[in-house]
């Protein structure tokens, strides 16, 4: 498993984002990524992405994560494993498109660059993932069909932000801590919240698919 966290000031009127509450994310995630860290900063300073990283299939810095496009347009932060990348990698080679890594990651990138939100149908596998388009200035954010790797987010006064664990949200200031009572009872009495609920009224999970 891997950390994946984000923060988008999507708002006009938002400043640019705190790059030490991103941090904070990332480093709240440590456990589920000891071989690695990265971070990624828009040009603009209103996107940032954030990575823990798991190494399993590239064990090289090729790699590494946020991961680029060969032409700088999309980053990527991801977390999971895509069952059929290597034949989407050969689709995609015979298409022209040129890897440089063995990375699932890459595959998962070019894909995207080239299918857009279309990719999800010809993916196998269990993930979460993002995608910032620096042209489109967007950030895409999605999660397997079964919902095996897990994406909590929240909405503040300047945006929107996520993580791999609720624990990595409450590090930041703009986000309230108010418990959300039935969700908890639910977790108390089942280990586990049903739809979008979590335990604070403030965040919730990106629901399955």
């Amino acid at each position: 498993m891997c950390g994946i966290g984000a923060i988008f000031a999507y708002r006009p009127d938002a400043p640019g984002i705190d790059r030490d509450a991103l941090m904070r994310i990332r480093e709240a995630m440590a456990a589920r990524g000891p071989d690695g860290a990265g971070s990624w900063l828009s040009d603009d300073g209103r996107c940032g992405l954030a990575h823990r990283r798991l190494a399993i299939i590239d064990l090289t810095e090729a790699g590494a994560q946020p991961m680029a496009s060969a032409d700088g347009r999309y980053h990527i932060t991801y977390n999971g494993e895509i069952y059929n990348y290597r034949a989407l990698r050969d689709e995609l080679k015979n298409a022209g498109v040129a890897f440089t890594t063995d990375s699932d990651t890459e595959v998962l990138l070019a894909l995207y660059a080239r299918d857009g939100a279309d990719c999800l149908a010809r993916l196998h596998g269990i993930f979460a993932f993002a995608v910032w388009d620096a042209v489109e200035r967007r950030l895409f954010v999605a999660r397997d069909a079964l919902g095996v790797k897990p994406l909590y987010y929240a909405e503040t006064a300047d945006g929107f932000l996520f993580a791999s664990e609720l624990k990595a949200l409450v590090l930041c200031a703009d986000v309230a801590r108010d418990i959300d009572p039935v969700a908890l009872a639910d977790h108390l009495g089942f280990l586990w919240t049903a739809g979008e609920a979590t335990m604070l009224k403030s965040v919730r999970k990106l629901r399955p698919g």
